[in-house]
């Protein structure tokens, strides 16, 4: 066999490895390696100043990296060479050691908690989706839930755990990686966009790089919510839960959800509200004020402020609510970076800033409320419907309290409900209760060991009480602020004072309120949250309806039809929802058919009117039944439904029912024989001697009673007369009644409507 020379390998020894070594760990992430090697670089020595530059800018790399893994002694260094002046401060690697350095201690961490998460989801990819990344939250909040506030927390786990965690978290991506292997630690990652331009914003499951994470963790410290949590269902539901099925079906297959996405629509509409004006809208608000008189600024200017601290403290409200429910998703990204920082972070700082940031809707809320209750005393009361104002003051205190005194856990707050139920009770009108005022206005108070005899005689209760549980709020108050260290004053007592607020302004509203004010309030409340679940059956049912009034059957038979086409009719559309190719014409054809069916009937009522008239339209379709609803209708305008009605004249009446009832012994079988005229009409003429009023039907003033008392006067003005019109009828004292109306706000009478 031929021989060859031997071929030597030179080696430059156990330096040569340990350097190759040292920057292999350097590029993974090391930051003691990292300081090293910048050590090692700075400390050579060049004969070029271009090699000695080079050598700096690279040491800086380094440095920078082991900065922002919180290494402190890469963080005196790094502080040490922008002192140097080896390079202009204005050139880049100078200022990105600048920004390096500006970050506090809190976002260092954040930010090296980011890098590990990436790089535990990535499993060496350059990308990690939504899905991962709310998934490992989601585990990471069931873990902690799962241990209790008594055991350890979750940066204490055992390796087992830590282990699963990563292993469940660990699945790759659907779409490719780049070529290039993520190297933690070592070089930024440049603009995502440049890798992935084509992608969509919108979509269900995003793409995020490291560098989405590392600005998720800046916003973390700077007390915001993470952009990328907006992308994520951190609580559910998620506002999407029901996209998938039409909307008209939402309601009814998913009534809870269907509230619960309506809520939180509501959270995020008012949340974004901004009470600046634009200019169209201050040349509105300008135009509104030059066109009113001088003479009713005084009355309207209060009015409208009045209105406008309303609205204000609804819209603030809903935003504090939405901070809340924001306040719990950033509780779970708190535990995300504790997981990931090996318990370096401190998540009270960024979780203090939160609320910090988030105070301006409580300023603006009670800035309001103070608006609203100096100006109570200056507005016109007729013109301010306090009864719907009594009721969304009762809904809004009640889900305040619910929201802000569960804190993210099913259990509500108990100091909380104690303070709502001691300023209930201390707000309560002692007084004017029957039961307190007859059996405790007085205690019997008797010493023991002494004679006995009443004590307290001279002490009333109602007053006692009151004092007793008012000396207690603050004492309550004081002690939720307490809570963390004095932290529960942005936490727990502030927004405990809204939900006293709204009671307040339900105890305000409630002195306003009128019975029939009430119901209808409740009642429009209630039927708007009944009446969208129904909406989808109800343009189902519409048709079927409109079809078969012009079908003569029985009742039975009737009913019957109604309910299987109902049945079908919902079948079919709910199969036609099912398909994807289908289900997005479904909630259209509905909703056309709905409008087919309104305009149909709707003409159908029009001819009814030009042939008869409005009142004998209305009468129809209220039927012969609903003869109160008829007596309304009928005034001066619908003659021609009275001439139409029969008539029987006196002399008949009188020969065959009045007379013979007592004349003959047995009156039950002439009232059994006239009880055909039941409703008739009866024509008489004679002298009318003697009149007394016996009773007085007016279903005009009953009807304007059911209205809101601003909408009321409206109608009392347009349909009836002014109280100033009885002088000019010689009523005596009519300046009495004058007087008597304006000082109570009434200022019209349907006394002309009187039956």
């Amino acid at each position: 066999m031929p021989s060859g020379r031997k071929r030597w390998n030179l080696h430059d020894g156990p330096q040569g490895s340990l350097r190759r070594l040292r920057n292999q760990l350097a590029e993974d992430g090391c930051a003691e390696s990292q300081v090293v090697l910048a050590k090692q670089l700075l400390e050579e020595k060049c004969e070029l100043e271009a090699d000695k530059i080079s050598n700096f800018k690279q040491a800086l790399d380094w440095l920078i990296c082991a900065t922002e893994q919180a290494h402190p002694e890469a963080r005196r260094m790094l502080s040490r060479c922008i002192r140097s002046g080896v390079i202009d401060e204005d050139s880049a690697p100078i200022v990105r050691a600048k920004s390096c350095l500006a970050a506090s201690r809190q976002e260092t961490v954040a930010r090296k908690a980011a890098r590990d998460l990436f790089a535990s989801l990535s499993n060496g990819e350059q990308y990690i989706t939504t899905a991962q990344l709310e998934r490992r939250i989601r585990e990471i909040c069931a873990t902690t839930l799962r241990k209790g506030p008594g055991e350890d927390s979750l940066d204490d786990e055992t390796p087992e755990e830590e282990r699963s965690l990563d292993e469940q978290a660990l699945e790759p991506s659907k779409l490719q990686a780049g070529d290039h292997i993520h190297t933690n630690g070592t070089i930024r990652t440049h603009d995502v966009n440049e890798d992935y331009p084509d992608r969509c914003q919108n979509d269900d499951i995003r793409n995020l790089t490291v560098d989405n994470l590392v600005s998720a963790a800046v916003d973390y410290c700077q007390g915001e919510l993470p952009l990328v949590s907006y992308e994520l269902t951190l609580t559910d539901p998620s506002v999407k839960a029901l996209d998938h099925i039409p909307i008209l079906h939402q309601a009814f297959l998913h009534p809870i959800v269907f509230l619960q996405v309506l809520y939180l629509k509501l959270l995020y509409y008012f949340g974004s509200f901004s009470f600046r004006l634009s200019n169209i809208e201050l040349s509105v608000l300008l135009i509104c004020y030059l066109s009113v008189s001088t003479d009713s600024l005084y009355h309207l200017v209060p009015l409208v402020f009045y209105y406008v601290s309303i609205i204000a403290m609804v819209i603030c409200t809903f935003k504090m609510l939405l901070a809340k429910r924001q306040f719990i998703d950033f509780r779970k990204w708190s535990g995300l970076f504790l997981r990931y920082s090996d318990g370096n972070l401190q998540p009270d700082e960024s979780e203090d800033l939160f609320v910090r940031n988030n105070l301006t809707p409580f300023v603006q809320f009670f800035l309001a409320l103070f608006v609203n209750l100096f100006l109570y005393p200056f507005i016109a009361t007729q013109w301010v419907p306090f009864s719907e104002f009594c009721v969304l003051s009762f809904c809004l205190m009640f889900l305040t309290l619910i929201s802000f005194g569960t804190n993210g856990s099913p259990y509500p707050d108990i100091l909380a409900l104690i303070s709502f139920g001691i300023n209930v009770l201390a707000k309560y009108p002692y007084e004017k209760d029957t039961v307190v005022h007859q059996g405790w206005r007085f205690l019997d108070l008797h010493i023991s060991n002494y004679p006995s005899y009443i004590l307290g005689n001279s002490i009333e209760f109602c007053l006692n009480a009151r004092v007793f549980f008012s000396l207690l709020i603050p004492i309550i108050l004081a002690v939720m602020a307490k809570r963390n260290n004095w932290q529960g004053v942005l936490k727990y007592t502030l927004p405990h004072c809204v939900t006293l607020s709204w009671l307040q302004m339900f105890i305000t509203c409630s002195h306003g309120c009128t019975t029939y004010g009430l119901i209808r309030g409740t009642l429009a409340l209630v039927c708007t949250f009944l009446f969208l679940p129904l909406m989808g059956i109800v343009t189902v049912t519409l048709p079927i309806i409109a079809f078969l009034q012009y079908v003569t059957m029985s009742k039975l038979l009737y009913t019957l039809t109604v309910l299987i086409w109902l049945v079908v009719g919902l079948t079919v559309t709910c199969f036609l929802a099912k398909s994807e190719s289908t289900k997005k014409f479904v909630t259209p054809f509905q909703i056309a058919i709905g409008l087919i069916t309104l305009i149909y009937t709707g003409n159908q009522f029009a001819v009814n009117i030009q042939e008869d008239g409005i009142a004998s339209g209305l009468i129809e379709i209220i039927g012969d039944e609903k003869s109160s609803i008829k007596n309304l209708l009928k005034n001066e305008f619908i003659t021609d439904y009275e001439d139409s009605l029969y008539h029987i004249n006196w002399d008949d009446y009188y020969n065959q029912c009045n007379s013979p009832s007592w004349n003959e012994k047995n009156m039950a079988t002439t009232q059994m024989k006239c009880s055909i005229l039941d409703g008739a009409h009866v024509n008489w003429s004679g002298y009318v001697k003697d009149v007394r009023v016996k009773n007085v039907r007016n279903q005009w003033n009953t009807f304007a009673s059911w209205l809101p008392q601003i909408i009321s006067e409206y109608f009392k003005c347009y349909y009836g007369e002014e109280f100033s019109s009885l002088c000019r009828n010689d009523v005596s004292d009519c300046e009495f009644v004058q007087t008597v109306a304006e000082q109570s706000g009434k200022s019209c009478h349907l006394n002309n409507y009187n039956e």
